[in-house]
């Protein structure tokens, strides 16, 4: 068959509820703001769609709904009817546009490898894996964490003790920075109710570096069964994530400092990491595939994490994490945090993903 070409791209309004308020360090919301994208492929007589979600963050206020739509318009015309090998070029170079909105472009990646997946008729675990990693292996369940919001103490040791009741084995919790004793207090809440939990400890870009240390120590005084800081200072402060990488307290992540792979390969000169939380939903499939193999190279460990994505926009990243095995760290549960549709692309059990 030849390379289908791209008959549509089409976007329209996604706004998820979220079952609980989602509460970090930058900010508040109770509604996440996405668009539904759809890229249907041509060939002959047959079509194939696949779909993205491009997901809102607090972490970049700027990338909302109306930047998405921008980037989309600007973007649909040159993609529709060429090849869908030649749009991957056309993609790459969007990412360097004027009005690039790396959560549009990530989910047009995510439709487009999902359309080209069914266009070839191969399962879409094996068709990323083998785009990102360059081997595809038998497909394996993964076991995610749970995120607790910064919510009060009360309300954190509720959830932590119903994720345990689940089964949940590593629960991300949410601390500020703005009052440390406050974070100690709900991180000790959440191991009283979860006691055989790992926690993940993300910090949003609460702190500065020495306050960052300073808490480090203070989890590690308080023995809390930490596996990882995650972004503990400003994304853009990448000597203060190595001078806390460098106190060696505990090991440090970066999420927010890595959205594209100069990012990555200057975090990683810095030695400002020793995990990266890798998104799709913030670096797009290029970008992802580029900080991947950066990682490998530095002997990084990886976190596959997400935005506030429902559990269409989540099915690429479960299909890569299952196909690859490529990740250390499992973060994929927004589809347990936002109100909306189920999907047959992935199965969920408790904390179980698997993929057929």
């Amino acid at each position: 068959m030849n390379d289908p070409v791209i008959a549509a791209v089409t976007h329209a309004p996604w706004n998820l509820p979220l079952r609980q308020p989602f509460v970090t360090a930058r900010g508040r919301k109770t509604v996440s703001q996405n668009l539904l994208i759809t890229v249907t492929l041509a060939g002959g007589s047959r079509r194939w769609t696949g779909r993205g979600e491009a997901s809102a963050s607090l972490a970049w206020p700027d990338d909302a709904q109306p930047a998405m739509r921008q980037c989309l318009h600007a973007l649909s015309p040159r993609l529709i009817g060429a090849p869908a090998r030649r749009a991957w070029h056309d993609l790459r170079e969007a990412w360097s546009a004027p009005n690039a909105s790396p959560a549009a472009l990530s989910a047009v990646e995510c439709a487009l490898a999902t359309a080209e997946a069914a266009a070839a008729g191969l399962p879409l675990w094996r068709a990323l894996a083998s785009r990102m990693v360059g081997v595809a292996t038998r497909p394996r369940p993964v076991m995610t964490s749970l995120t607790i919001s910064a919510w009060p103490v009360s309300m954190a040791e509720a959830a932590a003790r119903a994720a345990a009741r689940r089964g949940f084995r590593r629960l991300k919790v949410k601390v500020t920075g703005a009052n440390p004793d406050d974070d100690l207090a709900r991180l000790m809440a959440v191991h009283r109710a979860a006691p055989r939990a790992t926690l993940l400890v993300d910090a949003n870009q609460g702190f500065p570096p020495r306050g960052a240390i300073a808490f480090a120590r203070a989890m590690r005084l308080l023995r809390l069964p930490v596996a990882l800081f995650e972004q503990p200072v400003p994304a853009a402060d990448v000597e203060g994530m190595a001078q806390v990488a460098r106190a060696r307290v505990v090991p440090v992540a970066a999420d927010e400092s890595v959205r594209r792979p100069a990012e990555a390969r200057r975090l990683l000169a810095e030695g400002g990491a020793s995990v990266i939380n890798l998104k799709l939903a913030k670096s797009g499939l290029l970008g992802a595939r580029e900080i991947i193999r950066l990682a490998r190279r530095a002997r990084v460990d990886l976190m596959l994490g997400c935005m506030a994505e429902s559990a269409v926009g989540l099915a690429p990243s479960v299909h890569l994490a299952c196909g690859s095995g490529a990740f250390r760290y499992i973060d994929l549960d927004s589809h347990l945090l936002v109100d909306g549709p189920k999907t047959t692309a992935f199965r969920t059990r408790g904390p179980r993903l698997s993929v057929a």
